[in-house]
């Protein structure tokens, strides 16, 4: 070797290695599955420089069609067609003869394969589009203990005349790396997500123990979250929030498993001295989960327990907020449980039907409700309603 090719060796080699190190940080920082799956996507193809490439999930089975990207065909409508559809694990398609052997597979001319060659190159998506795929690296996401967790796809590296040319060895071990580093993330926030949603569904269980006494409310907490999720992504909140609202709000009546029967399920109107008693279901609330400060769901729910009766005037409960005063979680949670309490049937009462609801929403804006909210949860309206099919406009 030369001292000028080894010179241009330990540069291109270089180059790999800050590549690697730039997506291992990018991949440690992020937690969005498909921000994930997009980065490690398109840092594959820089680094082979590869003009397309698709990701695949594995589960149970089945190949699930995830990411999509190509440089000279609009991939918004391959998505269309294509994201979320699902193929078995097995030698009908490359994608999932690679998933089902662990084996890489390097494909200089793909329309030139080998006789006895065990998997088929599916050609639907090229007569579609009119896009030719020549090589192919077809490379498995494999964590250390050998679970292949999907499959990464690159299609026609680029020569520098822009022309379709075999993947070479030293770019392919580069996005091995990359692929290995990318299979144990996806496989970890996969633990995670499993441990974070038993604890989600611990939470849902644990509040129903409040709404178990009333037969009407039994699925109210799933509407009040359904709803509030709604209002919360109308508001712009990021997607975090906006689950951290949907996975609280089912604790806003939590305490209320410290309210008498003879005042929860009071068929007709309070004394004054047993609205005070029902009043302190939010303070409870707080107090029940006042050690959650460490946990985002269950602090939020805290917050949610405690905000939820307050009113925009300040004329609210328990600390009679005003305004932005009010944390807007309590703000947003506490028009959709108000909303479900008037179309819905109450030990009290009866439901009331959707316009008779939207005129007391209307009325209330800017008294009860904070206005920006109930723009928000009008605008949302059509989905909201999905959750009531019972409601028809009078």
């Amino acid at each position: 070797m030369t001292e000028e090719t080894w010179a241009e060796s330990v540069i291109g080699e270089t180059q790999v290695l800050n590549s690697l190190l730039k997506v291992g940080a990018k991949l440690f920082a992020c937690r969005d599955r498909q921000q994930i799956l997009e980065t490690v996507l398109d840092e594959a193809r820089q680094l082979t420089h590869a003009e397309a490439g698709s990701l695949y999930l594995a589960d149970q089975g089945q190949l699930r069609f995830v990411a999509v990207q190509n440089d000279r065909i609009d991939a918004s409508e391959i998505a269309r067609h294509l994201l979320g559809k699902e193929m078995p694990i097995s030698s009908d398609s490359l994608a999932g003869f690679v998933a089902s052997t662990g084996r890489i597979i390097d494909i200089p001319d793909s329309y030139n394969l080998p006789a006895g060659t065990p998997f088929r190159v599916n050609r639907d998506f090229d007569a579609r589009t009119g896009y030719d795929v020549k090589s192919i690296l077809a490379i498995p996401l494999n964590c250390p203990d050998g679970a292949c967790v999907g499959v990464l796809q690159l299609f026609n590296r680029l020569d520098a005349q822009g022309r379709p040319a075999p993947f070479t060895a030293p770019v392919g071990a580069a996005t091995i790396s990359l692929a290995s580093t990318a299979a144990t993330t996806l496989h970890n926030i996969g633990l995670q997500d499993k441990l974070r949603q038993v604890h989600l569904n611990t939470i849902l269980h644990l509040s129903t123990i409040a709404e178990f006494r009333d037969a009407d409310t039994g699925d109210h907490i799933q509407r009040v979250s359904r709803v509030s999720e709604l209002i919360a992504e109308g508001m712009g909140l990021d997607p975090e929030q906006v689950l951290l609202v949907k996975y609280a709000s089912p604790m806003h009546d939590v305490g209320k498993v410290a309210i008498p029967d003879a005042i929860l399920l009071k068929p007709g109107h309070l004394t004054p001295a047993q609205r005070r008693v029902m009043q302190r279901h939010t303070e409870v609330g707080a107090e029940i989960l006042r050690d959650a400060d460490d946990d985002d769901v269950l602090g939020m729910a805290r917050n949610v327990a405690l905000n939820h009766h307050e009113r925009w005037d300040g004329e609210g409960y328990p600390k009679g907020l005003q305004q932005r005063a009010i944390p807007l979680v309590g703000r947003i949670v506490g028009l959709a449980d108000v909303f479900d309490a008037i179309v819905s049937r109450r030990c009290y009462k009866e439901a009331c039907p959707l316009d008779v609801a939207l005129d007391i929403l209307h009325q209330d804006t800017g008294k009860h409700f904070d206005p920006d909210v109930s723009s928000a949860f009008l605008k949302a309206l059509d989905a909201v309603l999905e959750s009531y099919p019972q409601l028809k406009v009078a």
